[in-house]
């Protein structure tokens, strides 16, 4: 295959057909590649290195979309990630045919599905590390450097820090991790294994009512007072479920209704019959 055959694969991420696949696909990159590097023609090599690129974003997201409709939603997650990975090393080298592939597209809808997850908390280890350039396998030394750049691509291949020797040294709870896949979960007390704990209803909603992965939408985030009625529980001297730290008799049990936090979905194509409507979540 040619380079503007791939791209024509690419540019028809939303219609194409099975054939041929996307492990096809890499094949053929790679091919060009390695006769890109044996020619010494290193923007040939590039060129092939950032279709390889927009490739994995685009199956990522793909998986992703699929991963939510399945209802395997830490997957989900994961895969989005690997799609904000891919498009942060390719916007380096090429962002002219981001709309073509609708990689523009796939940035703004992973950052919308991200914002829907419950995920709050995260683990960030604190990392000794010895690292090398993975172009020429020599020890990193930020006062004598080898001569090679990280994120600049070699022969169809990015460079970067590989790590060599690891040990670590603490771990923190954040709030806003480097990495996003580090997610907190519960260990189940009987048998002392990882378990999801976390409410996933509005990813849920949202993945429902989409038919295609690229199909538009978008969310309108506000606050409305829910009816009294929905918190029967909830004592005169207990904490507001507003979550605002006060008694709820001194903050909206006087008021028409608790104040809660509101999302408002618009999407531009009919959803399936049944997803849409309006849904309360606790």
């Amino acid at each position: 295959m040619t380079f503007d055959e791939i791209s024509c694969y690419l540019g028809a991420v939303e219609s194409r057909s099975a054939e041929p696949s996307a492990e096809a696909i890499k094949v053929a990159i790679a091919a060009l590649k390695r006769d890109a590097v044996a020619r010494g023609d290193q923007t040939a090599a590039k060129r092939a290195w950032c279709l390889e690129q927009a490739l994995s974003a685009q199956d990522n997201y793909l998986r992703a979309f699929d991963g939510l409709e399945s209802g395997h939603f830490y997957g989900a997650w994961c895969d989005l990630e690997k799609v904000e990975i891919d498009l942060g090393f390719l916007e380096r080298h090429d962002t002219v045919s981001w709309p073509r592939f609708r990689l523009d597209f796939i940035r703004t809808y992973t950052a919308k599905w991200q914002s829907l997850f419950p995920y709050k908390l995260f683990i960030s280890p604190e990392l000794l590390e010895e690292k090398e350039c993975s172009v020429c396998h020599q020890p990193f030394r930020p006062r004598t450097p080898c001569g090679h750049h990280v994120g600049e691509i070699y022969d169809g291949e990015m460079c970067c820090l590989i790590v060599t020797k690891l040990e670590v040294l603490g771990v923190a709870f954040v709030e806003k991790p480097v990495q996003k896949y580090s997610v907190l979960f519960l260990n189940d007390k009987d048998d002392g294994k990882s378990r999801d704990h976390y409410n996933y209803a509005v990813v849920q909603y949202a993945a429902n009512a989409l038919r295609k992965p690229f199909d538009q939408w978008d969310i309108e985030r506000t606050y409305r007072r829910q009816p009294h009625s929905r918190f029967p529980t909830i004592g005169r001297n207990d904490l507001c479920p507003c979550e605002s730290g006060k008694k709820y008799d001194e903050c909206c049990l006087p008021e028409s209704g608790v104040l809660r936090p509101h999302l408002e979905f618009t999407f531009y194509t009919l959803p399936p019959d049944g997803a849409g409507h309006e849904m309360y979540i606790e």
